[in-house]
């Protein structure tokens, strides 16, 4: 009966790393307009921020509150590709394509994050990111046509 007029704003999610004033990090996503700078957002009117945390529930952060942030990727596009998230092109060689998710996989794997010792937002920020490699790579085999690895 009622329509909605309402013009949904699309975003874009960043990862952060954000620094508290009581001392703690954590790692969240932040959401920015498409080609609005992350400096722009942060240094605006609003009073506070809204966040995802790992768990993927926003959280509303206030801004004298954050100490410090910092972009831990450069702005990701909503609806990446399998070989974007490995790095690579599509003509790239099944080499190739393994070598990068041999390399994605040593960075973000569960079990050398957490011989690190590090807070547990980044332990599952990196089972998250460890996931989306597992992911991309089937999805590659798949669209090659390869079963085994």
């Amino acid at each position: 009966m009622f329509e909605s007029s309402q013009v949904k704003k699309q975003r874009i999610k960043i990862m952060m790393r954000i620094e508290l004033d009581d001392g703690s990090e954590r790692l969240m996503f932040m959401f920015v307009a498409p080609n609005t700078r992350v400096s722009d957002t942060i240094n605006d009117t609003r009073e506070f921020l809204p966040f995802e945390n790992a768990h993927g529930e926003t959280e509303i952060i206030n801004k004298h509150h954050i100490r410090r942030i910092v972009p831990m990727e450069g702005q990701a596009q909503a609806g990446r590709g399998p070989y974007d998230v490995l790095g690579i092109d599509e003509s790239a060689s099944d080499e190739e394509v393994k070598a990068a998710y041999r390399k994605a996989i040593a960075a973000t794997h569960p079990d050398n994050i957490q011989s690190l010792n590090l807070p547990p937002d980044f332990v599952e920020l990196a089972t998250r990111k460890a996931a989306q490699a597992n992911e991309a790579y089937a999805r590659i085999k798949k669209l090659r046509g390869k079963a085994e690895d």
